[in-house]
């Protein structure tokens, strides 16, 4: 069972990370998707306008309105169906507006007016947005589609009824080039149709000073630069603040919010809300309309510096990853305390993962000094990789850490309950009543065989207990045990010792228990046995042994309920829960803007709470709890009765040998209580023939008694076999650390 709950914890692990990362490729994609649509519909809201202008101005124009109008419709028409189907909806469309360039040509002397200069970057900026929308969707969708097909993830996405994703296409070479309208056309449509109603932004600069505090904490100074074409309402700023360690737990970033102010420190007015894992700042910028605006957002932070055996660290994406649009420049400066020794930094940019290292990377002092040579495009950012020598900061403490941790994965607490409700269990129902100080006995408790001593002694009916009572019966009478010396061949190869077990009375008069076991050997083979002969036979027997030495026990109202059923019941229990809390875990992780690692970590710790629990939950009545005391007292003087204090008992009393003997091998102490006897049990026994007999020796006698103890275990417990078949490091990148996120004009 312990092997069976290891290789199921091994597969819900697996099963935990195969969901976890088909979960995020799935989001990736309705995001980048997302993304494709907003362009899509920017694109069809310039269509009306083009139509009025030509409309307006030419009427030979006609066939080539026609065309775009009709294009427009189908593609309307197909924008609720899948990417495919779209993109080829979107291909026509795009001719279309190609045809259009034929118009501007006709006027040339008006291209270098200003308004058509706006107009043109306004449809720049939709069909540039649209093609990096394009090739970062079909990269996750190429990715996503890999991992549902392989095996054997594809087992999960199957459960998960993930199907394969369209691609989006695009490829039309029409479809890269910007459409361009005559000046005059425009002017028309100003005046018909008011363009001031398409509009658009882009983040011209983006410039963050990063302060590293000696407490640990950072503070954080944004300086954001944006031109704006139409009416906005100012900017808003993503910061995400869980993320997940290289252990793939889950860990909180603390930001709060110092101001927001505009480039003349006017203070501006700010709305926090968080959506998902982020944290998001909502800053409405007076005049944000046709102009160019500077965000100055200042936020302090807790929890984001990294702390090894050599090193302490800063890994921080400076810009975010999922802006909206481009970021024409970007740099960063940090400053680290005064005087700090062991400075190296390095700095990534690109999409998310990237490792490419274009930045210039500067150390001057304590201040790391990083620019961007180009402009950063469509959801790549700027991250930093800042180290230096232990001692300059103060790391947290491991109660900090673990109260950290704990408080980012509360799942990790989960074991807690489980491990109270568990303890108020077992001292409401587990507990055996109060034992009473344990006094030496000179005999068993009356009418408690071999083996019922022995299980009541552990709560379990092991094959100690089952060969005990073999002996036993050949005590009584019931059968004899004689042992064989086979020879060597050529005196070097086999021999060995065997046993043959021969049956000299009924069965009449057992208990159960012995009843089955007496059965067992002989029921099969008539009256003589060798031991041998039972091994992938006897087996069988010993389930029903079990259940009958538990029944006798309950019966005698030693136990209330059976000891190996309330074991059963919580070990189902330790390896159900373990199954509910990881198998959940994995579903509902994401609803907790969780991972599921913690969630698989606290069904493990579960688990093994409730097996650990589920060897002591089996209690003992009071009568049970008495009888336990005389057994233990019992087995004291068996263990010690060769002292000198304890031998005077057996001194005369050879025939105690026999009668104890079964007890003594039960309790496994057979041979301190052989060595007792020497000189006092100098005959051999009747029930026993072999080597042994010859100048008999009690304590060769004991050896021959231990010896068939372990082969009648193994031989009785064999089964025979099943059938079975054949058988700074490199782990940086873009988008990687604190901070990130992204942000967008509202």
């Amino acid at each position: 069972m312990t092997l069976a709950a290891v290789i199921g914890l091994l597969v819900v692990g697996w099963a935990v990370f195969t969901f976890n990362r088909l979960t995020r490729l799935r989001q990736l994609g309705d995001n980048a998707w997302a993304d494709i649509d907003v362009q899509l519909k920017r694109r069809h809201d310039l269509i009306p306008n083009v139509v009025a202008v030509v409309q307006g101005h030419a009427g030979y124009e006609k066939g080539t309105l026609e065309a775009v109008v009709a294009a427009r419709g189908r593609a309307l028409q197909a924008s609720q169906a899948g990417p495919a189907t779209r993109a080829r909806e979107e291909d026509p469309l795009g001719s279309a507006l190609q045809r259009v360039l034929a118009v501007a040509e006709a006027y040339p002397e008006l291209k270098a007016a200003a308004s058509f200069a706006s107009l043109q970057a306004t449809l720049t900026d939709v069909e540039d947005h649209l093609q990096n929308a394009r090739r970062y969707y079909n990269a996750v969708v190429r990715d996503f589609n890999t991992a549902t097909a392989q095996f054997p993830s594809g087992i999960i996405a199957g459960m998960m009824r993930l199907q394969p994703r369209e691609f989006f296409g695009l490829d039309d070479p029409s479809e890269r080039a910007v459409p361009k309208v005559p000046l005059v056309l425009l002017f028309m449509t100003l005046a018909a149709t008011s363009l001031g109603a398409q509009r658009s932004y882009s983040i011209e600069r983006f410039d963050a000073l990063i302060r590293v505090n000696r407490d640990a904490s950072i503070d954080v100074t944004e300086t954001i630069t944006a031109r704006f074409v139409g009416s906005y309402n100012g900017l808003y700023r993503t910061i995400p603040i869980r993320y997940r360690n290289a252990q793939g737990l889950n860990w909180t970033l603390g930001v709060s919010r110092q101001s927001a102010r505009d480039d003349a420190g006017r203070d501006l007015r700010v709305e926090t809300s968080r959506e998902g894992a982020n944290v998001k700042y909502k800053v409405w910028i007076p005049g944000a309309v046709n102009a160019t605006r500077t965000l100055v957002l200042r936020y302090h932070a807790t929890n984001g510096l990294r702390f090894f055996d050599e090193h302490d660290e800063l890994y921080w994406n400076i810009t975010g990853d999922e802006w909206e649009v481009p970021l024409g420049a970007a740099s960063a400066e940090i400053e680290l305390p005064p005087n700090t020794t062991g400075i190296r930094a390095i700095a990534f940019n690109g999409v998310y993962g990237a490792t490419t290292r274009d930045a210039t990377v500067t150390i001057d002092g304590s201040v790391v000094h990083i620019a961007m040579p180009h402009p950063l495009g469509y959801h790549e950012g700027l991250t930093a990789v800042v180290g230096w020598d232990k001692g300059v900061v103060t790391a947290p403490t491991v109660t900090d850490r673990a109260i950290e941790t704990a408080s980012s994965n509360w799942p990790l607490l989960i074991p807690i309950p489980v491990f109270l409700f568990a303890l108020w269990r077992w001292r409401r129902s587990g507990r055996d009543p109060r034992q009473r100080p344990i006094a030496v006995q000179y005999e068993p408790p009356k009418g408690v065989s071999p083996a019922e001593a022995g299980t009541l002694l552990d709560n379990s009916a092991d094959m100690r207990d089952i060969t005990a009572t073999l002996v036993d019966l050949a005590v009584r009478g019931y059968m004899r045990i004689e042992e064989q010396q086979n020879p060597k061949l050529f005196g070097l190869f086999g021999g060995g010792t065997s046993f043959t077990l021969y049956r000299l009375k009924t069965a009449d008069g057992l208990a159960p228990h012995e009843r089955v076991v007496f059965d067992g050997i002989f029921g099969l083979h008539g009256d003589h046995v060798q031991l041998d002969e039972l091994k992938d036979e006897f087996y069988k027997q010993l389930s029903p042994i079990r259940d009958t030495v538990f029944t006798q026990l309950t019966g005698s109202g030693f136990y209330q309920r059976r000891p190996d059923k309330v074991k059963q019941i919580w070990m189902g229990c330790g390896i159900g829960a373990a199954i509910l809390i990881g198998v959940g875990g994995v579903f509902v992780a994401a609803s907790f803007l969780l991972t599921p690692v913690p969630f698989v970590i606290a069904a493990i710790v579960s688990g093994i709470i409730l097996l650990i629990f589920a060897q002591i939950m089996p209690a003992r009545t009071e009568a049970g709890t008495r009888a336990l005391e005389q057994i233990l007292g019992f087995e004291e003087f068996l263990r010690r009765v060769e002292s000198d204090n304890l031998k005077r008992v057996i001194l005369g009393h050879p025939e105690l040998f026999d009668k104890y003997l079964p007890y003594a091998m039960a309790f496994g102490v057979e041979k301190q209580f052989a060595r007792a006897f020497e000189g006092i049990y100098t005959q051999a026994p009747q029930w026993y023939v072999g080597p042994s007999v010859m100048n008999f020796n009690v304590g060769h006698f004991s050896s021959s008694m231990s010896h068939l103890s372990t082969v009648a275990a193994s031989t009785m417990s064999s089964s025979p076999r099943s059938s079975s078949g054949s058988g700074f490091g490199g782990g940086g990148g873009s988008g990687g650390g604190g901070g990130g996120g992204g942000g967008g004009a509202f």
